[in-house]
């Protein structure tokens, strides 16, 4: 007997800001996927085209109408995301070279011609951001980049590699997660997308950086619904909060899905009474107001991209196959949200 999953809706107490260059680089990413992705094969490539992934980057900055400052942003958003599409399976040791070439490419080395073109989008959003960015804005991304590898990423292997579904429990997912899903290096585009690069001891206060893993926490449970009716048919998929609290706390599905709302809600609340009563920064107070700001309009224009995008990258056979992925394996969306109850 199938049992019907009604999945809430995320939904924001702040505004939603359409972007004014919102589809701007549509074509602009097709010949980046051509040129610089073809170690994902073609069919790698028809599936990346339709997901419009540089729209995330104008829906995320919503209010930056500049197509320079927001260029190498948009060409993060594919890179990132690809890149964790890909290597997600790879095993430790590799993934922690690859991570250590990719700091070095975003410091400031250009990759050889025989490396994978992936590294050749991280040097050019490099040099297009050193023409208006500073190099301590740089570093600073750079760092953020081999975090979500080697915090996130690289922590997600044992579970990914499994041969039986196994569980985290809840504080350790969000302890990985809050890095994987990659929004530490999205949060730094504020700063691109608004033309100003918060100072070190700005960016550096306990409350900011709250705000920013309140942003990332936040984007995990969102993304999380998002990718749910997917990841139910996917056998030993457990890296999803509606898995994890239904294993935890012997939750049914939408018990499940009601305990990862009611998270998701405390935590925009918690962000937006932040966003109220922030400290004295003195004569940077508007700056870091503006910046908090602009982590709340991240997180509606990222939910803003996966209900009114256009986006295919929730739909059937829409995700590339990983490397190292086991034989056989491809990832399939169902055309329905009703499911089976699975066995814990």
């Amino acid at each position: 007997m199938r049992e019907e999953l009604i999945l809430p809706q995320c939904r924001y107490p702040w505004v939603t800001i359409n972007s004014p260059i919102a589809n701007s680089f549509d074509d602009e990413e097709k010949v980046w996927y051509d040129n610089d992705y073809t170690f994902i094969s073609e069919e790698g490539i028809k599936r990346c085209k339709p997901q419009f992934l540089s729209r995330v980057a104008t829906y995320m900055n919503p209010t930056c109408d500049s197509m320079e400052r927001m260029r190498p942003c948009a060409r993060l958003m594919i890179y990132i995301t690809i890149f964790d599409d890909f290597f997600g399976m790879t095993p430790a040791k590799e993934l922690e070279t690859i991570a250590n070439r990719v700091y070095e490419v975003m410091m400031g080395e250009d990759p050889r011609e025989d490396e994978i073109g992936i590294l050749r989008q991280m040097a050019q959003a490099r040099k297009e951001w050193e023409t208006f960015m500073p190099r301590f804005w740089i570093d600073r991304v750079a760092i953020n980049f081999y975090e979500f590898i080697m915090y996130g990423m690289m922590e997600e292997i044992p579970f990914k590699q499994a041969e039986k579904r196994t569980y985290p429990l809840l504080a350790h997912y969000f302890s990985f997660r809050k890095y994987s899903i990659g929004m530490w290096p999205y949060g730094d585009l504020i700063d691109p997308a608004v033309n100003f690069a918060l100072p070190v001891h700005i960016y550096n206060h306990p409350v900011i950086q709250r705000c920013r893993e309140l942003l990332s926490l936040v984007i995990v449970i969102q993304n999380d619904f998002a990718s749910l009716i997917k990841e139910l048919e996917i056998e030993n998929e457990s890296l999803n909060i509606i898995f994890i609290l239904r294993n935890q706390y012997k939750l049914s599905y939408q018990e499940a899905c009601t305990e990862a709302m009611r998270l998701h809600d405390e935590y925009c609340q918690e962000l937006d009474d932040l966003h109220q009563s922030l400290p004295d920064f003195g004569e940077f107070q508007e700056a870091a107001y503006n910046h908090v700001y602009h982590i709340k309009l991240q997180i509606s224009g990222c939910a803003n991209w996966y209900y009114n995008s256009g986006t295919k990258r929730y739909e059937s056979k829409a995700f590339i196959v990983p490397k190292y992925a086991r034989e056989g394996d491809d990832i399939v969306i169902p055309h329905s949200i009703f499911v089976k109850e699975q066995d814990l």
